[in-house]
């Protein structure tokens, strides 16, 4: 296990990819880098080599087909080295189902009853608790490999949310806006997302919330491991209940959080500065990655489509037709503050 200073305030940046992540991970790596190069002091990029378990939802042999998975998987680990060459990125991190770390990781954050390095549907679990160990800071920023993030030039939102996760106790991570700020565009009221479907709680420096997503954001190492291993109480007796009956084991790691560190009141805080937001793309189509270049540009200038206002899940129909047509038309539906 990795030691860290309890009383620095410095920042790891950590970025987990996997074999689905190499058709655009060369875009979104790079992307995601440089918004914290200055802010963090080590970049760790995390790559996952393991094979989910076979489940009811989920078959490795069909989802992990050979020699296609660990080409992809050679691939990502060839990007590595030539960001490290780059000096987007300092380490990179490959986890493999053998390593007897991997194996001491999973334990401590998920509990001696639940060894699995995915959940029942295919997700990484793992790989979120091997990227925040393997970083040297109690502060650690984490991505998806397949985020966006809007942020303006010289502001850091990890840096910024500092302050309030230091001074509400707690507070145990944070997350940029989850989507463009919409509030002067579309008839809703401020809000982390127009389409939150679990409630929000304003709160100094914006809004917590008793749910964890894994998709982006900075935690408290030091507050995180007040609450570990994850995998007990009453989450313990649903993971084993689920077991028992085949229905759903093991459960993600998101519900992890939230049915224990959220059950015992952490939160995570919602930023609601207008400076940063964030993207997630739900469909893929083949083409997809072919896209991903264009979107990048256009959320680091603070231009979406209309129908992206408020949503967090990326609109790739409304962003093809706006990315058609965004050359002739420069004002086209970029997103205004609340007070313009």
């Amino acid at each position: 296990m990795n030691s860290y200073d309890a009383d620095d305030r410095a920042l790891t940046l950590q970025i987990n990819i996997a074999a689905i992540d190499a058709p655009y991970a060369k875009y979104n790596v790079p992307h995601l880098a440089r918004a914290h190069r200055a802010a963090a002091r080590e970049i760790i990029l995390t790559i996952d080599r393991c094979k989910p378990q076979r489940t009811r939802q989920t078959d490795p042999d069909q989802r992990c087909k050979e020699p296609e998975f660990s080409h992809k998987l050679d691939d990502l680990e060839a990007l590595g080295e030539q960001l490290t060459a780059d000096r987007l990125v300092d380490r990179v991190v490959v986890l493999r189902g053998d390593d007897p770390w991997l194996a001491q990781v999973t334990r401590k954050y998920s509990g001696r009853w639940v060894p699995e390095t995915h959940d029942y549907g295919g997700r990484p679990i793992t790989g979120y608790w091997a990227g925040i160990e393997a970083a040297k800071t109690r502060y650690v920023i984490h991505y998806d490999g397949d985020m966006f993030l809007h942020q303006e030039p010289g502001f850091d939102w990890a840096v910024h949310a500092l302050h309030f996760m230091e001074t509400q106790e707690r507070a145990l991570s944070a997350s940029p806006r989850l989507t463009p700020p919409y509030a002067s565009r579309i008839e809703v009221g401020d809000y982390g997302s127009a389409r939150e479907a679990m409630p929000l709680f304003p709160v100094p420096g914006g809004w917590k919330q008793y749910f964890f997503s894994t998709r982006a954001f900075v935690v408290d190492r030091r507050k995180l491991e007040s609450y570990l291993p994850l995998a007990r109480g009453r989450m313990l007796l649903e993971q084993m209940a689920v077991k028992h009956l085949r229905r759903g084991f093991p459960r993600s790691a998101e519900k992890m959080l939230w049915f224990t560190a959220g059950r015992e009141g952490g939160y995570r805080l919602i930023l609601s500065t207008e400076k940063a937001w964030l993207l997630h793309p739900i469909w893929k189509p083949d083409e997809y990655a072919d896209w991903v270049p264009a979107i990048i540009e256009s959320v680091v200038n603070n231009r979406v489509p209309q129908e992206q206002l408020g949503n967090p899940e990326l609109q790739l129909k409304a962003w093809q037709q706006f990315l058609s047509t965004i050359a002739y038309d420069a004002d086209v539906a970029r997103p205004r503050r609340a007070s313009e």
